[in-house]
């Protein structure tokens, strides 16, 4: 499975490697194929700052990280804003999960995680469907870091 880390948790993640609920990410990153998934453009500029940037390339070179483009991901963005009832301003989040396959999610934004795990389209499906999109809030998740591979 991929993981998608909002940028509320970035900073801790990527700094706080050994802590009790950031540990057995990078565990998993290590020792069962988990990979995270990231996008460059857009909202994720304004959000995540330079020396966060550079450590997730550094996980992508070791392939443990995936980054998809803006341009993959602007007809999801756009199809978000235009056919569901999403609350978060977090589209680039949802449309990333929808383009990657990734179905966890790593964020303290209520209404983004809302929208991961019942978020609808005007049609009544959920957003994160097939399978649904499920929450790490901390090492008491550690059992939704499996093996799985997303399309990253």
């Amino acid at each position: 499975m991929c993981m998608i880390v909002d940028a509320n948790r970035l900073g801790v993640f990527l700094s706080r490697r050994e802590s009790e609920n950031v540990k057995p990410i990078y565990n998993w990153l290590n020792n069962k194929n988990g990979k995270i998934v990231y996008s460059t453009g857009g909202k994720f500029k304004q959000e995540v700052k330079e020396p966060a940037r550079r450590a997730l390339v550094e996980l992508a070179r070791s392939g443990k990280a995936s980054v998809v483009s803006e341009r993959r991901l602007k007809p999801e963005k756009e199809r978000l804003i235009n056919e569901s009832n999403h609350k978060s301003d977090d589209t680039h989040v949802l449309a990333l999960a929808l383009v990657s396959g990734a179905r966890l999610l790593y964020t303290a934004d209520q209404d983004l995680r809302n929208d991961f795990k019942r978020g609808k389209w005007k049609n009544g499906r959920f957003i994160i469907g097939n399978p649904r999109g499920k929450l790490y809030t901390g090492k008491g998740n550690s059992n939704l870091l499996t093996a799985n591979v997303c399309n990253a």
